[in-house]
């Protein structure tokens, strides 16, 4: 029987315990391996045309962070359960694991926002695994005092911190998210297909009715939070291997820090490559999916 791409293929524990969940795409089977990390707040499933896409060149595998999607966190403090560096070493483990399931030695990693930040923290500690390729759309690392994009970020950081405190959790259904959001704010340019994914993701059903947000706001404005007090900035320029950073447009209406940041955190980076895609917002995936696939699979080929 064929297991469909919205099932769990695989599960991976933790050594405090938290069980993430792994998701395979499908590709050609002699093709490069990828692993995917998403954003705070996301899931796996929330890029599925998109991850869909690329499973037409490479293997494809993609996880939910603990705390997100279908992936279990262990109870405990926040600052402990979803420290930067505990979600940065999950990664060492999904590597390993996905290499093994995949028959490999070597696996590329590809992550947005969230995925991408916890990547280049691994590497900037040192801690990263021989991936055959690192591709990081729209990083949140943090700029610090002394870089031009300080200011713009740390106005908006703050405010996204506290906003997402106030995020609401209660919908009567994917659908009615979706016409919530579509239109607004940074999801005006969210592709029809990657919103309804991106919906039906992000929540689930709940004994008395309705849908309930996956992750919750504390979780996430707590994630939001640690990444904007963490030190990967200072360590960026001991980071050894290639790097890919991609990145919407810092003119774009509603969009964030991130990409006014990029140029200067390419130029901390060794050896980094940017390639900046006009017109695109922090949540470039979904607004331009088929230019984002193609950016993965060149480097890639």
């Amino acid at each position: 029987m064929t297991q469909r791409q919205d099932e769990v293929a695989f599960r991976v524990t933790t050594p405090d315990g938290a069980a993430l969940a792994v998701y395979a795409f499908g590709g050609p089977a002699d093709a490069p391996v990828l692993l995917f990390g998403h954003a705070n707040g996301l899931a796996a499933q929330c890029y599925a045309p998109w991850l869909g896409m690329l499973a037409a060149e490479l293997r494809v595998f993609a996880f939910d962070a603990r705390g997100h999607g279908l992936s279990f966190a262990p109870k405990g403090p926040l600052e402990t359960v979803f420290a930067v560096d505990r979600m940065a070493d999950d990664l060492v483990l999904l590597t390993r694991a996905v290499a093994e399931a995949a028959g490999v030695t070597r696996v590329a990693w590809c992550g947005h926002s969230l995925g991408a930040a916890s990547a280049l923290r691994l590497a900037a500690l040192g801690r990263a695994p021989d991936w055959s390729a690192l591709i990081a759309f729209e990083p949140p690392v943090f700029p610090p005092p002394g870089t031009r994009a300080h200011a713009e970020a740390a106005v908006k950081q703050a405010r996204l911190v506290a906003g997402t405190l106030k995020r609401r959790t209660r919908w009567a259904s994917p659908e009615a998210l979706a016409q919530r959001l579509r239109g607004s704010g940074l999801y005006a340019r969210y592709r029809d297909d990657m919103l309804t994914a991106h919906c039906r993701a992000i929540l689930k059903p709940v004994p008395d009715g309705g849908f309930e947000l996956r992750c919750s706001p504390a979780i996430e404005s707590f994630i939001f939070g640690s990444h904007g007090d963490a030190d990967t900035w200072a360590r960026l320029g001991t980071i050894a291997g290639a790097v890919d950073l991609i990145g919407g447009d810092p003119a774009t209406p509603e969009n964030d820090w991130v990409s006014s940041a990029l140029p200067e955190m390419a130029a901390a980076i060794p050896h980094a490559r940017l390639e900046m895609l006009p017109g695109a917002g922090h949540l470039i995936i979904a607004e331009q999916p088929e230019w984002c696939a193609n950016a993965v699979m060149q480097r890639l080929r």
